[in-house]
């Protein structure tokens, strides 16, 4: 059983994940109204919570989260942690000796899709990595990382289904512009998206554009239009500037 704690939209993504792969949650959050998801058990408190799950996940801004912490002891739990900006060393200081994973995944979550960088904190042993990449493999891709990348991991895994969202609704809207319903849209950049990352798991961003694009071909065009335009240099000074805040 796993235990979420905080159900926002990354508790709530990741209690969903769970569910789809037959893991059971037991979820906790301050406001119960938000515990509306089929298929959970509601714990009446983060005590029981702690005491019944095999790993818990803090969904919880940082500085909520530190005070769980403090309060809330959690002898031998492997606790999990999205926050942002909050590091291993700051959680295990307000937590001395505890168990801590830190995580940045993204809402594809839900759909069992997402990546799952993840970095270590001093106290978590092989068999308690091995059991959590047991676990969190059944809602996404787990790859370890060095916790100094994480911040730039944030902006490329955690916020970048709105980035693509993003370029796919300006497809969408051009397409619809011509004629195309917003429905038939949809549908098929979903589809490309899919197609595209499924392309990027055996294969360089590169190959894919020179299997696309033919030398004065319509994609060279519409390519030239971007790089005149500075999308390129826009997207990363765009996750630059999120990775420095």
């Amino acid at each position: 059983m796993i235990g979420i704690i905080g159900f926002g939209k990354l508790g709530s993504a990741f209690a969903q994940g769970f569910l789809n792969a037959g893991v059971k949650v037991l979820a906790y959050d301050s406001s119960e109204q938000k515990l509306s998801l089929d298929g959970i058990q509601k714990a009446s408190s983060l005590k029981e919570v702690f005491e019944k799950s095999e790993m818990v996940f803090l969904g919880l801004k940082p500085d909520v989260l530190v005070s769980v912490l403090r309060e809330n002891p959690a002898e031998g739990k492997v606790l999990i942690s999205p926050a942002a900006k909050l590091t291993l060393a700051e959680m295990e200081e307000a937590y001395p000796n505890s168990k801590i994973i830190r995580v940045m995944p993204n809402i594809a979550v839900s759909q069992n899709l997402s990546p799952i960088p993840y970095a270590l904190g001093k106290s978590v042993s092989t068999e308690e990595e091995t059991s959590f990449i047991e676990l969190f493999s059944r809602v996404g891709v787990t790859v370890k990382v060095e916790e100094s990348q994480m911040d730039i991991i944030a902006a490329i895994a955690g916020s970048s289904p709105a980035y693509f969202a993003y370029f796919a609704r300006a497809m969408r809207e051009a397409a619809k512009e011509q004629g195309v319903p917003e429905e038939t849209a949809n549908l098929l950049l979903a589809q490309v998206l899919s197609g595209t990352g499924a392309l990027l798991s055996k294969s360089s961003c590169e190959e894919i554009m020179e299997r696309v694009t033919t030398k004065g071909g319509v994609t060279e065009k519409g390519i030239k239009e971007l790089e005149s335009a500075a999308v390129y240099q826009a997207i990363k000074h765009a996750i630059k500037i999120q990775s420095k805040k």
